[in-house]
């Protein structure tokens, strides 16, 4: 497994702490959540603090690509219905 790159993270004025991800907003936290983020940050190698609290802990990088059968996506693999041919009525 490799370890995280690519976040930053930023502290607003109303105590509020934005967690970026490659530039994009991951998360926002509030109140206890953003104080123990940056407690947690004083502690650990930031990159790995801000993945756990932006919800990447690294187990399921894409829908779909867990530990079930591979080439299964997000919706299945399509073969729960049966193929139906359909005629067009006239009348």
């Amino acid at each position: 497994m490799t370890a995280p790159e690519g976040y930053d993270y930023r502290t607003r004025s109303n105590g509020e702490v934005a967690i970026f991800h490659h530039g994009k907003l991951s998360t926002l936290m509030r109140g206890d959540d953003a104080a123990g983020f940056l407690e947690a940050l004083s502690d650990g190698e930031p990159q790995e603090v801000m993945a756990r609290f932006a919800g990447n802990d690294g187990q399921n990088e894409h829908p779909g690509g867990g530990a079930g059968a591979p080439g299964v996506g997000l919706h299945g693999n399509g073969e729960a219905h049966a193929h139906q041919d359909f005629r067009r009525k006239t009348g």
